[in-house]
């Protein structure tokens, strides 16, 4: 049998970084307000070639968030994994997911759209001794694919934005992202969170690996 490496561990790590994405967009979110107000102060149709401090703040953020969301991206995915791999170790039931797809399949254009939902019921599932209540993973998802959604139109309407009440606009949609993002987040965290103590309570990594020095 395999050698398990510990699950707790991730997920304190993970549920830090979740943390810190709910403050950072939080912190986002009053920015967008800032840069709204900024642009709300010209003419709706005028054309502002400057890059204003609200902008310069907004970028700065931005950025902070990208590289926070791809670090929890990485952790959630590296979690995802071990919790696949360490509860068909552990649980003695033939999961219908690999560890390998139990990641991959958030990469398969269309049949991402319901596949990570499968993947993380099966997780709550299994890590909660066959528990067929699984409304935070319901939540989390439903709230993912309205997140991906309202991401994918703010970054075009900024794109498409040309004068300042267009700017003003996209800073709107932007917030509401964000305000969706945080409740995401929140969810994300309640469900990693109620996964990590239910994998604690029902199995023993500690047990199954000195049974397995025997085989």
């Amino acid at each position: 049998m395999m050698d398990l490496k510990p699950h707790a561990s991730l997920t304190n790590a993970l549920t830090v970084l979740l943390k810190l994405t709910i403050v950072v967009t939080g912190l986002a979110i009053l920015i967008g307000f800032y840069e709204f107000y900024a642009y709300s102060t010209f003419a709706a149709d005028v054309v502002v070639d400057d890059l204003l401090p609200a902008d310069i703040i907004s970028g700065l953020t931005g950025l902070v968030q990208f590289g926070l969301v791809l670090a929890t991206n990485i952790m959630f995915f590296w979690w995802v994994h071990r919790s696949n791999t360490n509860l068909r170790a552990l649980s003695g039931e033939s999961l219908e997911f690999t560890p390998g797809w139990s990641v991959g399949w958030f990469f398969v254009p269309f049949a991402n759209l319901w596949k990570p939902y499968q993947v993380m019921k099966e997780i709550w599932q299994v890590s909660h001794r066959g528990a067929t209540d699984a409304q935070p993973v319901v939540v989390w998802w439903a709230l993912y694919l309205v997140s991906s959604a309202l991401g994918r139109v703010a970054f075009r309407y900024t794109m498409g934005a040309n004068d300042a009440g267009g700017y003003a606009t996209a800073s709107v949609i932007f917030i509401i992202s964000d305000a969706v993002d945080v409740v995401l987040s929140i969810a994300e965290l309640i469900m990693v969170t109620r996964i990590g103590v239910a994998y604690t309570q029902n199995f023993d990594e500690t047990a199954t690996e000195w049974l397995n020095s025997f085989d």
